[in-house]
């Protein structure tokens, strides 16, 4: 559902990619200084950067950027939730904790796109900043 000043802010229904599994997961470092977050994972089964390219994720009512990895599972899209997200006051959806909004240009127009059954894994701890980066 869309709400207050989202009006101009419409779901598309069909999106020029094909996602996956997606599931978010509570993280913590011990140095520096006991930082944690989390991350929202989600698989890319297919995307063609020419077509679409994706921006950031809306997410229990913070907003971070997406990144694209190759990892062994595959191609992952991973909105990282930690110092650097962005807060949003004036949260334009309406989301339940396992829904989450993407955002991606098209055509030079900025489009939002509704992730469904976003899971929820175990909390993980790294030693350091080096350790998660690395995984």
């Amino acid at each position: 559902m869309i709400v207050g000043c989202a009006s101009k802010m419409k779901l598309e229904m069909i999106a020029p990619f094909s996602l996956g599994d997606a599931y978010a997961q509570k993280w913590s470092v011990e140095t520096p200084k006991g930082r944690d977050g989390y991350e929202v994972v989600v698989t890319i089964l297919s995307l063609k950067n020419d077509k679409a390219k994706l921006k950031n994720m809306y997410f229990k009512g913070k907003k971070a950027p997406v990144s694209i990895l190759m990892t062994e599972k595959g191609i992952v899209g991973v909105a990282e939730f930690g110092d650097a997200a962005d807060s949003i006051e004036d949260f334009p959806f309406n989301l339940t904790e396992t829904q989450a909004i993407i955002t991606y240009m098209q055509k030079g127009k900025l489009k939002y796109y509704k992730i469904n059954g976003i899971s929820q894994k175990l909390p993980i701890s790294y030693p350091n900043l080096r350790k998660k980066n690395s995984r």
